[in-house]
């Protein structure tokens, strides 16, 4: 596979994964886009604690090629993807504020491939987005979600810092009786 070689945003680099595997993290690129579907769809589908079903992220590759590229253009976002063996395993994004005063905030989305998870993984692809985020001009402040029964996610999270600022009872519903609390997690970039 051949990759953009001029990093627009973000300083590519390799990591070593807790079973000796060498990852590729890198900024996405609009000819990711089949890889990315398809990675992104393969770990919805196979994880209890989504918010979204794998049927409602069904982009094709022109609207594939759109999201990634809408992270390219806004300067308060940003798409990076961790590579193994030419497959695109796993995923970090920052979705920047659109509105005025919003501008300074970053939703903090993470996913990865099941085979991948507790190898250090969701640490590295983190590790890398708060060190873009805290070198960016506009971002003061990342947030995320996550189904709170979540607790792998949760304590990760909390290990790179996040905290828990809210939670919302009940708010996710899956299947027909299932409910989970939503929770809000927030670190604030400040540099004051």
């Amino acid at each position: 596979m051949v990759y953009e070689t001029i990093d627009k945003k973000f300083p590519s680099f390799s990591a070593t994964l807790k079973n000796e595997q060498q990852v590729f993290v890198r900024e996405a690129t609009i000819q990711d886009a089949a890889d990315f579907i398809r990675c992104v769809k393969r770990y919805i589908e196979e994880s209890e604690f989504m918010v979204m079903e794998a049927d409602e992220f069904a982009p094709d590759i022109r609207q594939g090629r759109e999201f990634i590229q809408s992270f390219t253009e806004n300067d308060n976002s940003l798409l990076i993807v961790a590579v193994h063996n030419d497959t695109i395993i796993g995923n970090l994004d920052i979705t920047g504020g659109r509105r005025i005063r919003l501008r300074h905030t970053g939703l903090v989305g993470l996913g990865m491939l099941p085979e991948y998870q507790k190898l250090g993984l969701g640490t590295i692809l983190l590790k890398g987005g708060i060190d873009w985020a805290r070198k960016n001009p506009v971002l003061e402040k990342l947030w995320l979600q996550i189904v709170a029964a979540n607790e792998g996610a949760a304590t990760l999270y909390e290990k790179m810092g996040f905290v828990e600022e809210g939670r919302q009872k009940g708010f996710i519903k899956s299947g027909i009786n299932t409910y989970y609390d939503n929770l809000l997690m927030a670190m604030s970039l400040s540099r004051h």
